[in-house]
């Protein structure tokens, strides 16, 4: 019962260190702020997360975690698996979206975020490698793609979404992510897709 309890606590303090963060950012939310919207004690929150990184961390596992599980609706469904890259590619643009917080993370928190959780961003990308392995291998047996090599075509994929994502990154020169830069994003990546699935299409 005990262990139920605490995993639901524990459940209760990331959802609402997730709504503090998306809403004013990582840098200006405090464990005080997050201890007072659960209705706890700053020490009985630091007994399950010690640090606000560790709990920042844990919003970042469930973020990555319901990304996967979309990934892997997507993979059940009963379309081409040209169309599978297509909403994978929706998917991860709204995922990128929801880590920067909607513009309220700036481009220098987000790279200082990021080597900080280096190893959690590791292991999400080979993940991400997986799924994209999977819709190309399936879109192989099924006759629709023309590429031998699906492990090796999805990492030139993921690299392409990458560079792509980073460039706008760099692009906005360390402002917040805005409305317009977004969309340039997403027609940028959903030409990149179109010309990438073009390519390999039988």
């Amino acid at each position: 019962m005990t262990g139920r309890l605490s995993n639901k606590k524990e459940k209760s303090i990331i959802e609402a260190a997730r709504k503090r963060f998306a809403h004013y950012g990582f840098s200006k939310v405090t464990m005080e702020e997050i201890a007072t919207d659960v209705e706890m004690g700053k020490a009985s929150l630091y007994y399950y997360f010690t640090t606000k990184e560790r709990l920042f961390q844990a919003v970042i596992a469930v973020e990555q975690q319901e990304f996967v599980r979309e990934v892997e609706s997507i993979l059940q469904k009963n379309i081409l698996a040209a169309q599978k890259l297509h909403e994978y590619v929706g998917k991860r643009l709204r995922y990128f979206q929801e880590l920067l917080n909607l513009g309220t993370l700036s481009v220098h928190s987000f790279f200082n975020i990021k080597s900080v959780f280096k190893k959690s961003f590791n292991n999400f990308e080979k993940q991400e490698l997986l799924l994209l392995t999977r819709i190309l291998s399936e879109g192989r047996a099924t006759k629709e793609f023309n590429n031998k090599l699906p492990k090796e075509t999805a990492i030139v994929l993921l690299h392409i979404l990458q560079g792509l994502r980073l460039r706008t990154l760099k692009k906005i020169k360390g402002q917040q992510l805005d409305e317009k830069s977004y969309k340039n994003l997403q027609k940028e990546m959903t030409l990149a897709i179109d010309i990438f699935i073009k390519g390999i299409k039988r």
